[in-house]
This record gives structure tokens, C-alpha cells and sequence, in this order.
């Protein structure tokens, strides 16, 4: 067990500590990117995780998920390594689309694995901390990412290598990954066609009102305050110098790592709780967009300990109540759905910042939030309550 945790959560760190992060969109706009292209980038990626459920799916099902993560990395350092070569407009939108198919290999793979794992030991009931601390370990990886921009001075070159590098690791750590063949990694069954397996897992999912709810809110709760590929752009509009701007992801994201660190104590909070910190987020959101300057950093700080952490508690909720036999391809609904949202908010976005700041896209942000507070408290507090998923455990 402890091997498989030093795999995983080396993984985790290593798939998310990439130097570039806090310069690459920097990278874009200096290469001629506008606000509103800059965000296509995200919604083209995002379209790449869409378009390739289908086939991350059936690949993950035939090779295993191990297998099917390393193919998703020698994709990811591709994409990277695309922009070094094309920095312009065309490479840029290859490198986001491939990038966001390997996002896909992800979500459906390595989420599939770390539950599947930690099942196969037994430890049904550690998923919340284990998978708390397995995102501190991301967004630790993030966090120092953001130093990336302190090293800009030797060049965008020794940062993509440096990127790449850590790529390499993360392959190392799965790699590492103790094989079982009853259940960590291994081939799903073939005999089931993958449209059946599909259509199955619609079923499921409509036929479970408890499971479609939460996996909704979670869905909603990810996507609207993720402003993470846009912290950069962010902090240069507030006035932080470019060589300082890593400062920004570097705060939040280390905010971030307490919420995910520690939401596991929080399991047992009650749903109105839980849904009502949901509103406080928003109003969080508001409140920096009003002043948006440094001083008033600290509000997202807090809004972002609290969404990851909220985000914890659901996503877990929401792995317990997936049947094992079809959770790659419940997975790969949910991640699709996940990347559509994904291209919404990245529209409303940039949609926001042609007003003429990225200030309105947050207070939008924040409006949208307290509407999911509301659908939570009155309709998903009904439909599923904590007892209700208490009991299926």
C-alpha cells in the first residue's frame, strides 16, 4: 500500500509540476493572442478532452488504465513541446487540443485508478483522505509551478524542457504503480461492446436521481470558479510585474491545498452547510471582482479554500456511489460533461473580459455561483441527502 501511494500521489505532484504553467499563457498573448483567443485556447482544449471520450474510453478498457495514463503523457510533453517549435496561432491550437485530450486519459484513467486501487485494498472508507491528498499533492505541484516565472529570465526554452522533464517522472511513477491483476490497472472486460457500456452507464445515471444530482452539483461546483489557466493574466491586470506574477497561483493554489488537504475532517458536515459555503464562494468571487487590486487578494484565498474543498467532499460522494464495473465509462461521461461546462465558463469569460477587464468575468462568476447555492439548498438537498449517501457506503 504504500508503494502504490508514493506512485500515486508522485504522480499527482509530477503531472502538475510543469514550469510553463504560469507563463504559457503569457507566452500566448506575447506571441499575439488576444483576451477573447486566448480563451479559445481553453475551450479548444477542452473540446480535445470531448471529442476524445470515446476512444480514451475503449483504449483504457482494452490496455488498462496504467497504460492508457502513459499514452495520455507522451501526448501532453508533444503538446508543449509543439509550441516551442510553432508559436503561433495554428501551434497553439494543436498543442491545446492534444493537451486536452490528454486530460481525458486523466480523468478517466488515473481517477479510475486511484479508486480502483484503493478498493482493491479494502480501504473503501479512506478514498475521502486519500483522494484529499492526493489533489494537496496537485496543487502543491501547481503551486510551485508558479516559480516558473522567476525563471524566465533563462529563456522559454529551459522552461518547456524543464516541463517536459517532469513529464518524463510522472511516467516513471506510474510505472511504479504495483500491478495486481485482479483489480489495480488491468484490462476491463472485453466481451461488453463499448456502445452497450455507454448506454449502460446513461442508465444509471438517469436512474439514479441521488447520482445524477451530485454528480451535477460537483460538475458545477469544478467548473464555474476555476479560474486557474487564467491567474496569470489575472495578476498582470492587477498589477504585478511579470517576473513577480507566479505570486498569484503560487497563493492561491497553496489556499487551495489546505482546502483539499483537509476536507476529509469535514466529511460528516451537513448538507446545508455544505451547499450554503457554496454561496460563500460566490459572494467571495464578488467581493475581489468589486476591488480587484493585490490588497484584496486575500477574498479569493479564502473563496478558493473553500471551493476545493467543498469539490472534495462531492467528488468523493460521487466516486462512492459509482458501480466499479462501469466506472471508467461513468468516468468518461462525467469528464465530458465536465469539459462542456468547462467551454461555457471559458466563454463567459472571455466574453467578460471584452468589457474591457477580467474583473466582470469574476463578478459573473460569482453571480452564477449563488444560483447553484440556491439549486443545492432547495432541489439536490431533497433528491440526495447525506444519510441517503451515508447508507449506500
Amino acid at each position: 500500500m504504500k508503494r502504490l501511494l508514493f506512485s500515486l500521489y508522485g504522480f499527482a505532484f509530477f503531472n502538475k509540476f510543469l514550469l510553463l504553467t504560469p507563463v504559457y499563457a503569457i507566452f500566448m498573448q506575447a506571441n499575439g493572442l488576444s483576451d477573447l483567443q486566448l480563451s479559445t485556447m481553453f475551450i479548444i482544449s477542452a473540446f480535445g478532452t470531448i471529442l476524445g471520450q470515446f476512444p480514451i474510453t475503449y483504449i483504457t478498457n482494452r490496455i488498462g488504465q496504467r497504460w492508457s495514463m502513459i499514452i495520455g503523457q507522451v501526448l501532453k510533453a508533444t503538446a508543449i513541446l509543439l509550441w516551442l517549435v510553432f508559436p503561433n496561432y495554428a501551434g497553439f491550437v494543436v498543442g491545446m487540443f492534444l493537451w486536452g485530450v490528454q486530460a481525458g486519459f486523466r480523468s478517466v484513467a488515473f481517477e479510475g485508478l486511484v479508486y480502483d486501487s484503493v478498493a482493491a485494498y479494502g480501504l473503501r472508507r479512506e478514498y475521502s483522505r486519500i483522494l484529499g491528498r492526493k489533489s494537496t499533492y496537485e496543487s502543491i505541484g501547481t503551486a510551485l509551478s508558479a516559480f516558473g516565472s522567476l525563471l524566465m529570465f533563462m529563456g522559454y526554452d529551459w522552461v518547456t524542457w524543464a516541463s517536459v522533464m517532469a513529464i518524463l517522472i510522472s511516467i516513471i511513477c506510474l510505472m511504479m504503480v504495483p500491478y495486481r491483476p485482479s483489480r489495480i490497472g488491468t484490462k476491463a472486460s472485453k466481451s461488453i461492446p463499448m456502445r452497450e457500456l455507454f448506454r449502460t452507464g446513461l442508465r444509471i445515471c438517469l436512474r439514479t436521481p441521488c447520482l445524477l444530482s451530485v454528480m451535477i452539483l460537483t460538475l458545477l461546483v469544478v467548473n464555474i470558479p476555476f479560474l486557474d489557466d487564467f491567474l496569470s493574466p489575472i495578476g498582470l491586470q492587477i498589477g504585478i510585474p511579470t517576473e513577480y506574477v507566479g505570486i498569484v497561483p503560487l497563493f492561491l493554489l497553496g489556499c487551495a491545498t489546505l482546502g483539499q488537504r483537509f476536507a476529509y475532517k469535514f466529511a460528516n458536515v451537513s448538507d446545508v452547510l455544505l451547499y450554503s459555503l457554496i454561496g460563500v464562494v460566490g459572494i467571495l468571487f464578488v467581493l475581489f471582482g468589486h476591488s480587484y487590486n493585490i490588497s484584496a487578494l486575500w477574498t479569493m484565498g479564502i473563496a478558493y479554500m473553500l471551493f476545493y474543498g467543498i469539490y472534495t467532499l462531492l467528488y468523493s460522494r460521487f466516486q462512492h456511489m459509482v458501480p466499479t464495473r462501469h466506472r471508467s465509462v461513468i468516468l468518461s461521461l462525467y469528464t465530458t460533461f465536465n469539459y462542456i461546462l468547462y467551454m461555457m465558463v471559458c466563454g463567459v469569460i472571455g466574453l467578460g473580459a471584452t468589457l474591457g477587464s477580467w474583473r466582470f468575468s469574476i463578478m459573473i462568476l460569482g453571480g452564477l455561483m449563488f444560483i447553484v447555492c440556491a439549486w443545492a439548498l432547495f432541489v439536490v438537498r431533497h433528491s440526495c441527502t447525506f444519510n441517503t449517501f451515508r447508507s449506500r457506503q
